[in-house]
């Protein structure tokens, strides 16, 4: 008798978790789809950086050089 309650709950246990995934399914696709998004977005700020900062620092070497005049 208790292995039938056992097996029944079994059953119940996985009906159950079949249909929680069926739910959440929508969900688990969304999130991993937006952290794709923002994986990429990540690197293409990393590959950018460095020639930002050379130019930021190329803008800085030109206004020392100015001679302003008065």
């Amino acid at each position: 008798m208790a292995t039938k309650y056992i097996e029944s709950n079994r059953e119940s246990r996985k009906e159950t978790m079949r249909h929680n995934w069926e739910v959440m399914k929508p969900f688990v696709h969304f999130a991993f789809k937006a952290m794709v998004i923002m994986g990429g977005a990540v690197i293409s700020i990393v590959k950018l950086l460095p020639s930002l900062l050379e130019h930021h620092e190329n803008s800085k070497k030109d206004k020392r050089d100015k001679i302003i005049k008065i």
